[in-house]
This record gives C-alpha cells, structure tokens and sequence, in this order.
C-alpha cells in the first residue's frame, strides 16, 4: 500500500515533464517553421536584384496578409491577431532583403542564378506560411498563447544573416499577440 502511495507522485511528475517536452516540441516546430521561411528571403533579394524589382511590393503584401488571415481563421485563429504577425514577418523580410541587396551593391558575391520568385519561391513561401499557421494553431490550442517563456528558444531558433534584433523581437511580439478566434 504504501509503495502506491508514494509512486503516485512521481507518476504525477513524469506527466507534468512529457507535457512540458510537449510544448518544446511544439514550439520548435513552430520556431524552425518561421526559421526556415526566413531564410528564403535571401533568394527572394537575389531574384529582385537580379530583375531590378523593388524590395517593397505593397500589393503582394496584401495578398499574403489576406491569404494568412483566411488561412488562419480555418484553424481557429484570430484573423486581426494573425495579420499583426504576419505583417512583423514581412517587414522582418523586406530588412533582409534590403541588407542582402546592399551588401552586394557594395561589392559582395552575388548568388550565381537565383531561383525563380513565381514558380519556386512563393510557393515555397506559402507551403511554410500555412506550415507556420498550422503549428501555431497546434501550440495555441494545446498550450495556450505564446509568452516569455518561450522567447529564448524563440530566439536560439530565428537566427538568420541580416535579421536584426529589433525585427527578430517585433515577430516574437507578433506571435504573443496570436490567439484564438471567439
């Protein structure tokens, strides 16, 4: 009887520690999605820079707030929290961008062909926005809002060359704003 008694307590605790490794779990799949979605930003520079386009395309970034809103809202997340999100990821992105492109302006290597924006970029783009909508609606709903705890692993993750701090912060702000739809 007494061996019951005390074993309950650990078996407690092992569920509390494989809920926690749940979380992480989670959370790096969320993280390494955004990760890996920014890293195509230095594709999308060379495209851009290799066709002479601005980095800054107000049109498109309507079409992909609208689209992750929608997108959103089918797996239960707010809209409006989602678009603040979104939108700290695209003016994460446009700063990469525009670093990549000065640096080879300055007299830096160039990619030798860039891949093509239309039919290999931005459908990549978009596989890893719904990627990135998925694995929020998971973490959301399974775990509850994104908060400070995370923002170390957050952090460790969203390493990428020309995304400075203040960008890397104003997405992890993005993403604590994110919530479920009422």
């Amino acid at each position: 009887m007494y061996q019951k008694l005390r074993s309950k307590p650990v078996l407690a605790l092992c569920f509390l520690l494989l809920g926690s490794v749940q979380v992480s779990a989670d959370g790096d799949v969320l993280f390494a999605s955004i990760h890996e979605r920014l890293t195509w930003m230095k594709d999308v520079a060379a495209w851009k820079h290799e066709n002479a386009v601005a980095v800054e395309d107000l049109e498109r970034e309507a079409v992909v707030l609208t689209a992750a809103m929608d997108a959103a809202q089918e797996l239960g997340l707010s809209g409006p929290s989602v678009a603040a999100f979104f939108q700290a990821q695209i003016d994460a992105a446009k700063a990469i961008q525009d670093c990549w492109i000065r640096q080879w302006e300055a007299g830096n290597a160039t990619p030798a062909k860039a891949p093509d924006l239309v039919t290999e970029i931005r459908p990549e783009l978009l596989r890893l926005g719904n990627q990135v909508l998925a694995a929020l609606s998971d973490e959301i709903t399974q775990n509850g809002a994104i908060g400070e705890p995370e923002r170390e692993s957050f952090e460790a993750t969203i390493s990428i060359e020309c995304l400075d701090d203040d960008a890397r912060s104003d997405i992890f702000g993005g993403l604590k704003q994110v919530d479920l739809a009422n």
